[in-house]
């Protein structure tokens, strides 16, 4: 069991389970990434508690790098350009016209 204390903020992180107290009240409770997050964004990412888990947000900003590298990069796919339609010009007006 690891704790964590920023001013008024106590911050328990146990197995996979974390806990964040404010003034002795609980705040969060859930798995321990989220805490870690709700922790940072709850003392408006003190440069202090982001020193505290240094290591776990590089870890995964790591992961995301990593990650971002697996992926296919999507082709550039370019739209052919619509081909024009042929106008029909009409001679002249005079080829309609009935002769008798």
């Amino acid at each position: 069991m690891h704790t964590y204390k920023y001013k008024n903020f106590t911050f328990v992180n146990e197995d996979n389970k974390s806990t964040l107290y404010k003034d002795g009240k609980l705040v969060f409770k859930g798995n321990s990434w989220s805490g870690i997050l709700s922790f940072i964004k709850a003392t408006d990412n003190a440069p202090e508690v982001k020193k505290m888990f240094q290591a776990q947000l590089d870890t995964r900003e790591e992961y995301k790098l990593r990650a971002e590298m697996k992926k296919p990069k999507e082709p550039v796919i370019t739209e052919p350009e619509p081909e024009q339609k042929k106008v029909t010009r009409r001679s002249s007006r005079d080829d309609r016209r009935l002769i008798r």
